[in-house]
């Protein structure tokens, strides 16, 4: 979706277009919080591709939703406090920013906060700054007030993980997430619902550094990248002296850990890149296995956080497999599910070398709880690294 602007034929102004900045213009219209989240959202959707909108006209168009979905009451009430608002301005240390409840609400969640929670607090500290005769606060008393209202209306253990958050992003520290696991544990839906809610725009995924590695380097000199990781050992020779039933139980294994090698060097750049910009980065991958990867110069220049997804059961992964082919048909399930033995011994092996390695692993059944205990877990990390302090 392209980034939307808005402009002001009087002052001539443009300034880019926020949800959150229209989400407490709906609440001050009288709106519930998630209802003005909603609605702020579904104006937005409904500008498409649109790079450019006058002032007017947006509210001309918020207006009429407001009319159609809550009454002429509430819209009339919108009218009058689009042209009286107030603009909050937070400052920091090298500039003035817009307060807005809506990005804060986000922000709460990316601490492990529940959604209902994060709105109300959001909209307790929104209600608070307009009762005051302040237009401009200070980022540190703003701070102050997030972390009051989360220990009245949530609790001490959801504070505190904010304030550990707040003091993480100030360190200026990058945060490197690293996500592993076998065909058809979630991966890649997990991790853009994690991108989306840590507002992390650089992902990336191993399945993408084989194929790049592929179109530089001839099929003979590696051969296992020509195959899925369940099938790598295709591409592999035969041991000497290995029997038939060794072959079975091994091969798997070989031949993915063949294509580890091949992956790992790209893998290891792409961290230390990051690192060395100071970028947040997820990476997700059946390749992404912690316990042999070179981290340490990374470990002391950001907060690394591995972890691996995993399946309870082969049940549930040819159930995902059939319900990955109904959404990605190009992706038909018949062949991973003939080959799901092999899925199947490649998740025992990244399992006991995780339990080996003391890597967290997340059993992903549900996609909301998983990535609510994913939330938990990097937020738990960072507090052991930035301890809450008042």
């Amino acid at each position: 979706m392209a980034k939307l602007f808005i402009t002001d034929s009087t002052s001539g102004e443009r300034i880019p277009f926020l949800r959150g900045v229209l989400v407490e213009s709906l609440a001050r219209a009288g709106l519930s919080f998630q209802d003005a989240y909603v609605l702020a959202q579904s104006v937005r959707d409904s500008l498409g591709n649109e790079s450019e909108i006058a002032i007017e006209t947006l509210k001309q168009r918020v207006s009429a939703e407001l009319k159609e979905q809550f009454g002429a009451s509430v819209a009339e009430s919108y009218d009058l406090g689009s042209s009286q608002e107030r603009e909050i301005m937070v400052r920091t240390e090298n500039e003035e920013v817009p307060f807005s409840a809506g990005i804060l609400s986000r922000s709460l969640q990316a601490c492990a906060i529940d959604r209902a929670d994060a709105l109300e607090t959001a909209r307790q500290v929104h209600e608070h700054l307009r009762r005051g005769d302040t237009s401009v606060i200070d980022h540190l008393d703003l701070r102050q007030i997030i972390h009051d209202r989360l220990k009245e209306h949530g609790s001490k253990s959801a504070a505190n993980r904010f304030l550990s958050w707040e003091r993480f992003r100030d360190s200026g520290l990058p945060l490197i997430v690293l996500v592993g696991g076998i065909t058809g544990t979630g991966k890649s839906t997990l991790t853009t619902e994690l991108a989306y809610q840590l507002n992390i725009v650089r992902t990336q995924s191993t399945d993408m550094m084989r194929e790049i590695v592929r179109c530089y380097l001839p099929p003979e000199q590696i051969p296992t990248l020509a195959h899925s990781s369940f099938e790598a050992w295709r591409g592999l020779k035969k041991a000497d002296g290995e029997s038939p039933s060794e072959r079975n139980e091994k091969e798997v294994i070989r031949g993915f850990l063949s294509q580890f090698e091949v992956v790992k060097s790209g893998l290891e750049a792409t961290i230390n890149r990051a690192v060395k910009e100071t970028h947040d980065l997820i990476v997700d991958g059946v390749h992404v296995l912690p316990s042999k990867l070179d981290l340490d110069s990374a470990k002391d220049q950001a907060i690394v956080i591995p972890l691996i997804l995993v399946v309870p059961n082969k049940k549930t992964l040819a159930k995902r497999l059939k319900r990955r082919a109904k959404e990605q048909p190009e992706r038909g399930s018949s062949r991973y599910l003939k080959q799901i033995e092999k899925i199947w011994t490649l998740q025992s092996y990244i399992v006991t070398e995780a339990e080996e390695n003391k890597i967290p692993m997340i059993l992903n059944v549900d996609v909301e709880e998983a990535l609510q205990e994913l939330l938990m877990h990097i937020s738990k990390t960072i507090a052991q690294h930035f301890p809450a302090t008042h």
